[in-house]
């Protein structure tokens, strides 16, 4: 609701002391609830988002003590991190993923490379006059094929490697304590035989 005009003649009047009859009705944003909630109620605050990713999976924090909220986010995080590493080892044994990922460097080497090269041809044609027109054209088209090749890697990267990346996730993060340590030991042992 709009505040009425300090020019107005009911404010006026009552900055001078005269009062008339009536009063100003609150906005509907101060109401309050007449009663608390009954105890079958839960009350979750929406604005947190932990809180509220917990409230889905059942846990209540608010119980628990500092030391136990810590307590609970470090076996989060390295959970977690068993995760994200079994992810990477299932990734390295994946032949697709490790061949188009070849693919996507060499795409991102290529634009790389044209950058450089339009670089060369401002350092060495930039100043002469003579070979403008040359040099402006080599440099128009090896900017067009970095931004092509950069674009297209990024677009590779998006539609093929991607997929691969997330069902590895999805498939560590399936996969017990014990399963995850042993695509962790078996990833370990790969490493230490290729040395």
């Amino acid at each position: 609701m709009s505040t009425r005009s300090v020019q107005n003649k009911r404010t006026q009047e009552k900055m001078q002391g005269e009062s008339r009859g009536g009063m100003a009705r609150k906005s509907a944003s101060s109401a309050k609830p007449a009663r608390a909630a009954a105890s079958s109620v839960r009350v979750v605050p929406a604005s947190a988002k932990a809180k509220r990713a917990a409230a889905e999976r059942g846990e209540d924090l608010s119980n628990l003590s500092k030391e136990e909220k810590k307590a609970r986010k470090a076996e989060l995080r390295r959970q977690e991190d068993l995760i994200y590493t079994a992810a990477n080892a299932l990734l390295k044994e994946n032949e697709d993923y490790t061949r188009l990922r070849r693919i996507w460097w060499v795409l991102l080497g290529v634009g790389i490379a044209a950058l450089v090269g339009t670089w060369v041809l401002l350092a060495v044609f930039g100043s002469d006059a003579g070979n403008s027109s040359f040099a402006q054209t080599g440099q128009l088209v090896l900017i067009i094929a970095a931004y092509a090749a950069i674009i297209i890697a990024f677009i590779f990267d998006f539609v093929k490697i991607r997929p691969i990346r997330n069902a590895c996730r999805a498939t560590a993060s399936g996969l017990s304590d014990a399963k995850l340590d042993e695509v962790i030991a078996r990833s370990m042992q790969d490493k230490k035989s290729k040395k």
